[in-house]
């Protein structure tokens, strides 16, 4: 490009203004006297894009002229880019490296009073199913007259009922939170296997239960024979009782309670009006929970601090299994869901907490992935396979139940339960033998849970129990003396599952699953790109802003003008 400028020359001056020609790559200097001022030479002023400025050379010429642009807006495009390089850079630091945006959600799952997450809590939208499988015993009547040698059992139902939670008597006292849980369960006859009404014959578990507080209370003469009149004349006075299902579980007379209340110092000890197997799992739970909130600590979000005003259980021989550091099984804090981390459940109505152990990964609906934990198979083992368990047996005698049944007798009102896997599974191959009829299926009979590695809440689970008892004779007690001495009688065992959610919760862990990565992905991206964009920016600016000649004049023989070429 070529453009015309003139150049004024000092006045009366004979000397001739020195021109340097360009080098081989175009770039050369433009050397002007020192009284010589320079005009608007176009094309320079095209290439800088601004004025220029010069500085002093040696001896008559004074000056030495460069392309440069305008320091003004210079320096605000260089603090505009290093203002978007800065942020960029942390923000790129910020979602590469930590969750931001699943702690934000968290956070928002932080049970505060009146919050959306607080009404969720407080009457969850999910209903678990609890089917009720019973033992019905076929064949006692003869193994009383000595016809059979071993009872029999055949499973019935199972009996279904779907079951609404509530908390109640609520108390917050800073991030933790006190309260109770009301219970309400609704019998499903087209999910059942069975009517409500079906007769079967089950254990007399107050006669049962009695008998043996009787025995561990050494009561006198006088009372022995005032309680086993009682007794002879009571309702329900056999070591068996025929009863319709719904009475078996929700509550049926039996005068046997009235009447070793006072004999047996029971009065204000028992938690029922009416005996039912499930009568104490019916309205309002009278076990008080008080868990942390985890508005300090979200790594302790739902984890139980305390059980009715207690830190610690008092029943076992060790801190460790006397320990209710646990969840309730709903949620649990994000941070403990780690691979090679054991899990806690508190059971109150087993007297202990029970682990849960990394089993695999799982695939609900939506490609969701959930971290499956399993119970551990020798969970319920005696101390000489499972050493840990040796806390517990009984504390004073030393005395341990057999392999895969645990002693839960102080959280039965004394009354002499057991708790097994279902039809005995991975227990001591005795507990099969006396009692005939039990077929354990291991694919069935499995207790799990399924958790969102994220929001830390279980979608999905089953938990598989059966409660049994003891027999323990006393020689003035005739009523079960064709039993043996230490037989263990199952009763039920009971699922809890989740097989449906709710929309809402649906909705709450698709979100929580896919549009907080894809949300959290997008913000990386772009942070990324900005970073790569401004830092590039700022190169190009630091590398044109050193100066560099934009044209060469020249001064032809016999003319006045000067051609301005650029370089």
């Amino acid at each position: 490009m070529t453009s015309t400028s003139l150049m004024l020359p000092k006045e009366n001056s004979e000397e001739k203004i020195v021109i340097i020609t360009p080098n081989n790559s175009g770039v050369g200097k433009i050397l002007i006297r020192e009284d010589t001022v320079l005009g608007n030479i176009q094309g320079c002023a095209g290439c800088g894009r601004a004025h220029f400025n010069c500085s002093g050379v040696k001896k008559q010429w004074s000056v030495l002229c460069w392309g440069k642009q305008s320091d003004k807006k210079y320096y605000f495009l260089l603090v505009l880019l290093s203002a978007i390089f800065a942020l960029s850079l942390i923000g790129t630091v910020f979602f590469c490296f930590t969750n931001t945006i699943n702690d934000a959600i968290l956070s928002s799952m932080v049970i505060r009073n009146n919050s959306l997450a607080f009404n969720m809590w407080r009457r969850p939208a999910v209903q678990p199913l609890m089917k009720v499988h019973l033992f019905n015993y076929t064949n006692w009547h003869r193994v009383k007259n000595g016809l059979d040698r071993r009872l029999n059992v055949e499973e019935v139902g199972p009996y279904v009922y779907s079951q609404q939670v509530e908390r109640v008597n609520i108390n917050f006292q800073k991030d933790h939170l006190s309260f109770q849980e009301k219970n309400n369960f609704r019998y499903l006859p087209d999910a059942s296997g069975g009517a409500h009404f079906d007769q079967i014959n089950v254990p007399n578990l107050p006669l049962l239960g009695v008998v043996s507080k009787a025995r561990d209370v050494n009561l006198n003469g006088f009372a022995q024979f005032s309680l086993n009149s009682a007794l002879t004349w009571a309702n329900h006075p056999e070591a068996f009782v025929k009863l319709p299902v719904h009475r078996f579980l929700w509550g049926y007379d039996d005068s046997i309670i009235d009447t070793a209340k006072p004999i047996l110092s029971l009065q204000g000890k028992l938690k029922f009006e009416k005996f039912g197997l499930l009568v104490t799992k019916n309205g309002t739970v009278s076990d008080r929970l008080t868990i942390n909130t985890g508005e300090i600590e979200k790594n302790k979000m739902n984890v139980i601090e305390k059980l009715d005003g207690q830190t610690h259980l008092p029943y076992w021989s060790s801190p460790e299994c006397n320990s209710i550091e646990a969840s309730d099984g709903s949620i649990f804090p994000p941070a403990m869901l780690d691979r090679n981390t054991t899990l806690y459940v508190l059971y109150p109505n087993l007297c202990r907490r029970l682990p849960f152990i990394y089993d695999r990964d799982v695939e609900i609906s939506d490609g969701i992935q959930l971290l499956r934990y399993r119970m551990p198979t020798d969970v319920f083992d005696d101390p000489s396979h499972n050493p840990t368990n040796q806390c517990y047996c009984e504390v004073d005698t030393g005395v341990c139940p057999p392999k895969g049944v645990i002693n839960v007798t102080a959280c039965a009102m004394g009354a002499p339960a057991l708790v097994s896997f279902p039809h005995f599974y991975l227990g001591d191959p005795i507990l099969r033998e006396q009692v005939t009829g039990l077929k354990p299926d291991p694919e069935k009979h499995q207790t799990f849970l399924d958790i969102h590695p994220t929001l830390g809440i279980a979608l999905s689970g089953k938990s598989s129990l059966q409660l049994n008892i003891q027999v323990r004779k006393t020689p003035m007690f005739t009523s079960l003396g064709f039993l043996e001495e230490g037989l263990i009688l199952p009763i039920a065992w009971i699922e809890m599952s989740v097989e449906d959610l709710p929309d809402s919760l649906k909705s709450l862990v698709y979100h929580g699953t896919y549009s907080t990565a894809a949300v959290q992905l997008g913000l990386t991206v772009f942070c990324i790109l900005t970073l790569i964009v401004s830092s590039t920016c700022l190169l190009i600016m630091f590398v044109r802003r050193r100066q560099k000649p934009c044209a060469t004049i020249r001064k032809l023989p016999g003319e006045t003008e000067l051609k301005t070429q650029l370089s």
